[in-house]
């Protein structure tokens, strides 16, 4: 364990813990936070009932009270079996299959009151206490809010990037607007002539599963939906990975009683018109997944976006605070959007020769593809 020091805020850190306490601490914690879903206990938790054994711990403390959490799970990159870099990977394992359940807003689990100096003094006391050779690993995340790390003399690395968005509810409130008055008028007509097309094959309903058998049931129906239309994708569906499958269904057995997690069934007359899957938390609405019956489509008919319509409708209605598309470009979340953002997986690391190495491979990887091109 090493400690350092910041603005009364005193930082230590810990090998795997007692879960318990950790549990207890945590909740604590989250009701002091305002940092979202995936900090809460609901998706953290699950996470290492499924996938975490040994971790490492960064605790944050002003005076008695905790202010600020943060797991790392560490990880060491492999070429041939031979060891090339050992990361530390925030909130997630390092793993790829693990890792495809995709947290994001990652960050430190931080009380609302001391939130930027809290995270400042966690990762300067992780930065020191990594040896020079290894990494930190953050994301999805704000990137934003670890410019203090390129402070300490770190080298960033941008992983992967996308761009978020974010449908603020309490804006077309205050403007007493509808969904579809807020939206342009190509789209407005898209949505409605949809609708039309799809009422002539029968009754669109939304069923929204009530317990958790019915969630879980919900799950397996978008399965083979999500499969047909990403499987052949260079990402793939998370369907086709059992680990992804196994996380999800945790979570509902976690969350779904609690409200923070949703499924709905959207049906058009007694054919599935799609399968979506949110997340609810302090408000906000988190669109995760959504598996479309293509076999439906037509010209004239466009599932997602009366899909997210239905939904965003009923999110208003019931007053939710926002409905956000978290990361990921499409053009269904531009048309929905009034907030736009970033979200990035930066690497972060002490500059050395191994570094130095790493960079001039890279480049010539650039180099190279683009001659070919």
């Amino acid at each position: 364990m090493k400690k350092q020091h910041s603005n009364l805020i005193q930082c230590g850190i810990y090998q795997t813990p007692s879960r318990v306490w950790l549990e207890n601490t945590w909740r604590d914690l989250e009701e002091r936070s305002n940092q979202g879903f995936f900090l809460s206990w609901a998706w953290i938790g699950t996470w290492f009932d499924c996938f975490v054994d040994d971790f490492i711990l960064v605790e944050a403390r002003r005076g008695t009270a905790v202010v600020g959490l943060g797991i790392f799970v560490k990880q060491t990159d492999k070429m041939s079996a031979i060891p090339i870099k050992t990361k530390y990977h925030l909130h997630r394992t390092g793993i790829q299959q693990q890792d495809q359940i995709w947290i994001e807003y990652n960050d430190f689990l931080i009380d609302a009151s001391h939130e930027e100096v809290a995270r400042e003094a966690m990762i300067e006391s992780f930065a020191y206490w990594i040896d020079k050779g290894e990494a930190i690993v953050i994301g999805a995340s704000d990137g934003a809010k670890f410019d203090h790390v390129e402070m300490l003399g770190l080298h960033k690395r941008t992983l992967w990037e996308t761009s978020n968005y974010v449908l603020n509810l309490d804006e077309l409130r205050s403007k007493q607007l509808s969904v579809l008055q807020f939206l342009s008028r190509n789209s407005r007509y898209q949505i409605s002539r949809s609708i039309r097309k799809y009422s002539e094959l029968g009754d669109i309903t939304l069923q929204k599963a009530s317990d958790i058998g019915e969630a879980k049931a919900m799950l397996a129906l978008a399965k083979p939906f999500h499969l047909a239309r990403w499987n052949q994708e260079r990402a793939r569906s998370g369907f086709a990975n059992p680990d992804f499958e196994y996380f999800h269904e945790r979570l509902i057995e976690r969350g779904l009683q609690d409200g923070l997690v949703e499924l709905y069934h959207i049906k058009v007359g007694s054919e599935t018109l799609s399968v979506m899957y949110n997340f609810k938390y302090d408000n906000h609405v988190y669109f995760y997944l959504c598996a479309i019956n293509y076999n439906l489509e037509g010209a004239q008919y466009k599932p997602g976006l009366v899909s997210h319509y239905l939904l965003i409708n009923k999110a208003l209605e019931e007053g939710a605070t926002s409905y956000d598309f978290m990361g990921g470009t499409a053009r269904y979340k531009d048309t929905f959007s009034n907030m736009k953002g970033t979200l990035c997986v930066n690497q972060y690391e002490h500059p050395s020769s191994l570094l130095r190495f790493e960079s001039a491979v890279r480049r010539t990887k650039s180099w190279w593809k683009s001659e070919k091109r």
